[in-house]
């Protein structure tokens, strides 16, 4: 197939067009992720857990776990008994 003389930079013509293209839609996705806070929800929320767990041993947020940590709690043992 013969290239035609007015063809001749088309390629790279439309090479520029799809970069634009898809500078532009991934410029507008992220600051659309960033404005809604999509990507803060998803680590924020499990994060509140997790930091029970490391704080607390409890699955829940550090404030509710404070309660039922293991040191707050009766039940924990002592090496001196109960003495009965």
């Amino acid at each position: 197939m013969k290239k035609l003389k007015n063809q001749k930079g088309q390629m790279t013509i439309e090479a520029v067009l799809i970069a634009t293209l898809l500078l532009s839609t991934l410029t507008v996705a992220s600051r659309i992720i960033k404005d809604q806070g999509y990507l803060s929800s998803l680590v924020e929320g499990p994060w509140q857990h997790l930091s029970g767990m490391i704080q607390n041993g409890v699955w829940a947020p550090p404030q509710q776990g404070t309660a039922l940590h293991p040191n707050n709690l009766d039940r924990h043992g002592s090496p001196v008994g109960d003495g009965t």
